[in-house]
Formats: C-alpha cells, structure tokens, sequence
C-alpha cells in the first residue's frame, strides 16, 4: 500500500491558507503576487480563502514567485 504520510487531504481553506502563509513570509502583498503570477488581485484574496480551484499551472507560478517547491503547499505541519 502505498503511503502518503507528507501529503494529506486538504481542503481550499486550508490549501489558501498555506498560500497565505508563504506570501506573507515573502513579504508579499496579495495585489503583489496577483501582479507577479498574471492574476487579478481579487483572485488572490479568493483563493486565500479557499473560494475558487486553482490550477498546477497557477501552483507552479505562485511556487516560482515565492521561491518554495510546491510539495511545501501539501505538507502537514503537525
């Protein structure tokens, strides 16, 4: 069986507050990265508070622009 013991099921909540996390430790504002990664900023706030889906390919662009793998999103943090 396989195990996934580093990713587990994560809502859009908790998902967004990662990418919060991350942002904030960048010391980014959310219209900053919004600007960065091609996005409206209304977006960002969305996807933060786990109102919309997002895309690998909009992942990997918020990964490229916070400078972090995107496994970091995914990990648990207990």
């Amino acid at each position: 069986m396989l195990k996934l013991n580093i990713i587990k099921c994560m809502n859009l909540k908790d998902f967004g507050l990662k990418v919060a996390k991350f942002r904030i430790k960048a010391n980014l504002s959310g219209y900053e990265l919004s600007l960065r990664i091609g996005k409206d900023a209304s977006y960002i706030n969305k996807l933060e508070n786990g109102k919309v889906n997002i895309t690998l390919k909009t992942i990997f662009q918020i990964c490229e622009v916070l400078n972090i793998e995107p496994i970091e999103l995914f990990k648990s943090e207990k």
